[in-house]
């Protein structure tokens, strides 16, 4: 894929949004067009230029990031020498000999303090790969054949270099503790295991290829960070519409005209269903370019199609629920980068959820999001997830869950504030 070819689709997509808005008041009634989807396809132009730069810069972001994954989906899950961090508090001949033994197929790194901050803030920038804590009286518990919390270790989840490490860590431990069981004395068990270790051919690289999970690979950074975008674009392009149309003076040019209230509301909601359902056709073109359709419309890729199509419900409820509320487009832009942004971090689209604490999945689980992020973590290399159809459609039902919620309070705004005037 190529930026020659995308630059042709975002051409025909403006050319798309441009002359789209004309076929809003196609549909008639006893000769009359419809007046009130004509006046929101003019009140969509105007907000039309804000909402595609978030457009465009998705794309491009897309495109730079499903290149970058691209060059390195070969080396994924190669390992060689990983950097692995080693905490000794036995400070034994056994402890010391484990340590020498690992420091001589892996980088060594060095870290101040154990706690859980410092090494999840260095796993997260990729400086270490791998913790390794010695606990005090490992030796005695080889000496006393004891293997139960032997050893305290930790890894990345996105990678399966850990996994490599943890064969060699237990080849040791269980070679050590053969010779312990023979009778031999832990310093001559030591030697002993050294040698047979130094027997064995050395491997100094193995990789684990995965030509899917390389594919999903790509396509996840497109489903990744859809929530983002689509709630940016919807809250600042499709609520300052639906505020227009709450001016005292729209109002009265509304009701001065023979369409009844029911023909309006029905007309302005066939106009929002326009309006959402051209930029998610737009998205999922954008994808079909990038990834090509056999893998977007692949069994995994319908049902991210899907799970993206439920959190535009979710988003288009957010954006009808703001719109209820008149307000001038400054105070629309800030609430817009309070729930994108907010919602991006603390439900794992901007940090993975690996990489959060309890305490903040703990508050994601209370936003759609978050929900939304456990589907696509099960199709993307990022997390070990495992793809579960309880779980997909678990996390299905809550987003619908959060829609109906939504849109109610927006059904019970709209009454109350109809009361009120009335």
């Amino acid at each position: 894929m190529t930026t020659c070819s995308v630059l042709p689709l975002i051409f025909s997509l403006c050319l798309l949004w441009r002359y789209s808005f004309l076929a809003f008041p196609v549909w008639s009634q006893g000769g009359k067009l419809m007046q009130v989807c004509k006046a929101f396809a003019r009140v969509a132009k105007k907000h039309l230029p804000n909402t595609f730069i978030y457009f465009i810069v998705f794309v491009v972001l897309l495109i730079v990031m499903s290149a970058n994954a691209s060059s390195t989906s070969g080396k994924q899950f190669q390992v060689s020498a990983v950097n692995l961090c080693i905490f000794d508090n036995d400070n034994s001949e056994a402890s010391q000999a484990l340590t020498a033994y690992l420091s001589s197929l892996h980088h060594i790194v060095s870290l101040p303090s154990a706690d859980r901050d410092t090494l999840q803030d260095n796993m997260y920038y990729y400086q270490i790969d791998y913790v390794l804590t010695i606990p005090a009286g490992f030796e005695e518990k080889i000496t006393s054949q004891t293997t139960r919390g032997l050893l305290k270790t930790s890894k990345r989840k996105d990678s399966c270099s850990g996994y490599f490490v943890d064969q060699q860590i237990d080849n040791y431990v269980h070679a050590l503790l053969l010779y312990v069981k023979s009778g031999v004395p832990v310093s001559d068990a030591i030697t002993y295991t050294q040698n047979s270790l130094d027997d064995v051919p050395e491997v100094t690289s193995v990789s684990f290829s995965n030509t899917t999970k390389s594919k999903n690979s790509r396509m996840y950074y497109f489903f990744q960070y859809f929530p983002y975008i689509i709630l940016m674009m919807l809250l600042e392009g499709l609520s300052p519409v639906l505020m227009a149309f709450c001016k005292p003076l729209m109002k009265t040019r509304i009701s001065c005209g023979a369409l009844p209230q029911s023909r309006v509301s029905l007309q302005l909601g066939l106009g929002c269903l326009i309006y959402v359902f051209l930029w998610w056709i737009g998205f999922l073109g954008i994808a079909a370019v990038i990834y090509g359709p056999s893998q977007l419309f692949s069994q995994s890729g319908c049902l991210c199609i899907l799970n993206s199509a439920v959190f535009l419900l979710i988003a288009t409820a957010i954006a009808l629920l703001l719109g209820a509320f008149p307000m001038d487009y400054n105070r629309i832009n800030m609430i817009a980068n309070i729930l994108g942004l907010g919602m991006s971090f603390l439900c794992g689209i901007f940090v993975p959820q690996a990489f959060l604490g309890n305490t903040v999945l703990a508050i994601g689980r209370f936003l759609p999001a978050y929900w939304y992020v456990r589907i696509t973590n099960m199709f993307g290399w990022y997390a070990n997830d495992v793809f579960s159809a309880s779980t997909y459609w678990m996390c299905i039902g809550i987003q619908l869950l959060f829609f109906v919620a939504l849109f109610a309070v927006y059904l019970c705004v709209n009454r109350q504030k109809s009361r009120q005037k009335a």
